[in-house]
């Protein structure tokens, strides 16, 4: 069984605990550590403390005077352990914890207020810091192993991947929003604009022969929908990690899910604005509609249509995925397709112009 009470949301809480006691720090680092408490809000990081980040890392390799030090010992002299015997003692233990979960904390795309945030950690870690450096690393050799983990879980590359496919995806969702708000307008001031917008809306969720009194229905919840996520993704908060003990699998359903591209909780009940990425993300996979950066932003799309506005997977007796198709019809009906994520996300892109007509004839397949 999967211990969904081991959310992000629990390991930023631990660290916001341990970065609390300012004072229990070395004396040199509770300016930094000072910094690093400030930047950790209620409800997420705040894009305007950003810089503590890389002051952690400068300073986690480099001691007094600025003499180069190994990361581990920097990072060791920063928790002020008393052990004895080769012991870090629980408390000490915890502040490492803090200080190397935000030592791969990355802020990627930033743009005044706006900004996503990736958390990294190296593969030396098969559960989150605070229990793995608590549970399974008592002492100086075991703490040490793992504060000096480099290898980052995604690289550069991908991190860049991954800020422009939310920058992406805040473009899909601004225009989406537009074209909602063109299919809101009064039907006495009809126009040719609103018209191409209430066929997109009719073409990803609306079967042929509704009334109009239901594509106003539709549109009300998509607008409303849209609007959430542009807001949630301009507030800066927005969060990507991996579900790190997932990648210690036990069982076959923890597997499935290293396994799949995403997963987000719905209608934000895990408190914060996270989206978990796992191993099919990157892949190019023979079934998909989308390819590379079209794909990865569908897929945040997706994942944020269910963390903001509460959409599911569903399940007909088939995945409502586009490699499936969503098209909808009398055996998949509006009902249906307005609470599935990839709808959304497909709608997204068609606003957006990101579709080829090859991709939306394939996505719409009525089946």
């Amino acid at each position: 069984m999967v211990d969904w009470n081991r959310k992000f949301r629990s390991e930023y809480d631990a660290a916001r605990q341990a970065l609390a006691a300012t004072e229990a720090f070395d004396a040199g680092w509770q300016p930094v550590v000072a910094d690093l408490a400030r930047l950790m809000g209620e409800d997420g990081f705040d894009v305007a403390r950003a810089d503590a980040l890389d002051e952690l890392r400068r300073r986690a390799t480099h001691g007094p005077e600025s003499m180069r030090v190994d990361e581990a010992d920097g990072l060791l002299h920063a928790v002020a352990p008393q052990g004895e015997g080769g012991l870090v003692p629980e408390d000490a233990r915890r502040r490492a914890a803090a200080l190397k979960l935000l030592r791969h904390v990355h802020l990627e795309s930033r743009s005044g207020s706006r900004g996503v945030w990736i958390v990294a950690l190296p593969p030396e870690f098969t559960d989150w810091p605070s229990q793995q450096l608590t549970d399974t690393a008592a002492n100086l050799a075991g703490v040490r192993l793992l504060l000096a983990g480099r290898g980052e879980h995604f690289d550069g590359r991908q991190r860049r991947y991954l800020g422009a496919a939310t920058l992406q995806g805040l473009s899909w969702c601004q225009r989406a929003a537009a074209v909602l708000a063109d299919a809101r307008r009064a039907q006495a001031g009809a126009s040719a604009q609103r018209d191409r917008a209430r066929t997109l809306v009719r073409r990803w969720f609306v079967e042929a022969d509704a009334a109009e009194a239901q594509v106003d229905r539709v549109v009300a919840t998509l607008a409303r929908g849209f609007k959430d996520i542009v807001a949630t993704l301009n507030r800066g908060r927005f969060v990507i990690t991996d579900w790190v003990p997932f990648r210690g699998a036990t069982s076959a359903v923890e597997a499935d899910f290293l396994r799949t591209e995403a997963f987000a909780f719905r209608a934000r009940s895990e408190g914060m604005d996270v989206v978990y990425v796992e191993g099919a993300f990157f892949k190019e996979i023979a079934g998909n509609v989308l390819r590379g950066q079209a794909n990865w932003t569908r897929i945040l799309v997706h994942e944020l249509s269910h963390l903001v506005c509460g959409t599911h997977d569903v399940n007909d007796g088939q995945s409502r995925y586009a490699w499936a198709g969503i098209g909808p019809h009398a055996g998949y009906p509006s009902a249906e397709a307005v609470r599935n994520a990839d709808n959304w996300a497909f709608f997204a892109a068609d606003c957006a112009g990101a579709l080829t007509a090859g991709q939306r004839e394939t996505a719409l397949r009525k089946t």
